[in-house]
């Protein structure tokens, strides 16, 4: 009897033993998962936070400009130019954009730009008018301060360095005699090859699905350097106040 007492009690202590090595084992599996699907969530974010994404938008701004007298004797009178207004125009961007941060990103791209001015005037039997244009290329480097996953606020600027690949006026006339006309001009003299702006944007990311997001960007730009040679009759900078929209893909 005490014999079987004894098998008994050496049983109980037996599979007590295989229990608890059995809920180490498990434990420790679980603690093993835990610190897998830590790491790969870490790896994740860390591929997250070195993202490039490629995009392209469409650009339109309402441009005017700031226009002044030469200094010493290349100056001349603003004229009629004093009463000049202001031009909606379209302008284009491809570029890239790599997240450096989870709240910071480096944007670069290439751009064809335009901003000009216009004048209108009219009288019982004249009138005159004109629109101007520029039209540069630029190469817009931004810093952007980025918040959010699904929708993404996007706040930040840059410079953008332009170079001058046109200028053109369209004008129209009508004189007391009854007669109108029309001519383009198209000229670079007097004008700057070169010249850089300063950007400011502020806007949203809408993720569309997968890899596909929206934006929309609105966008002001201010001209830092002439439009026009030194020697030429006035300084002119543009301005201008848009909106960017297109589509961003990450890579």
């Amino acid at each position: 009897m005490i014999r079987m007492k004894n098998w008994v009690l050496v049983m109980v202590l037996l599979l007590s033993g295989a229990n608890f090595g059995f809920s180490q084992v498990e434990l420790s599996t679980e603690e093993t998962k835990k610190e897998k699907k830590k790491e790969k969530k870490e790896k994740k974010e860390r591929v997250k936070d070195n993202t490039t994404s490629v995009f392209g938008t469409a650009n339109w701004s309402f441009t005017t400009r700031k226009l002044e007298s030469n200094d010493g004797l290349f100056g001349d009178s603003l004229g009629k130019r004093a009463d000049e207004k202001g031009l909606g125009t379209w302008s284009f961007e491809l570029g890239f954009r790599n997240k450096l941060h989870k709240y910071l990103s480096f944007e670069g791209g290439i751009s064809y730009m335009k901003n000009g001015e216009s004048y209108s005037m009219e009288e019982s039997d004249t009138a005159y008018a004109y629109e101007t244009r520029y039209s540069y290329v630029g190469m817009p480097i931004k810093l952007y301060f980025t918040y959010g996953d699904k929708v993404k606020l996007l706040a930040g600027g840059g410079v953008v360095p332009q170079m001058l690949v046109g200028y053109k006026q369209d004008r129209e006339w009508k004189t007391t005699l009854g007669s109108s006309g029309s001519e383009t001009v198209k000229t670079k003299i007097d004008y700057s090859s070169f010249v850089i702006s300063a950007v400011v944007n502020v806007g949203i990311q809408v993720n569309l699905g997968g890899n596909w997001s929206a934006l929309f960007v609105p966008e002001y730009k201010i001209q830092l350097t002439s439009s026009m040679i030194k020697t030429a009759d006035y300084k002119h900078y543009g301005r201008s106040l848009g909106f960017n929209f297109g589509v961003i893909v990450d890579l």
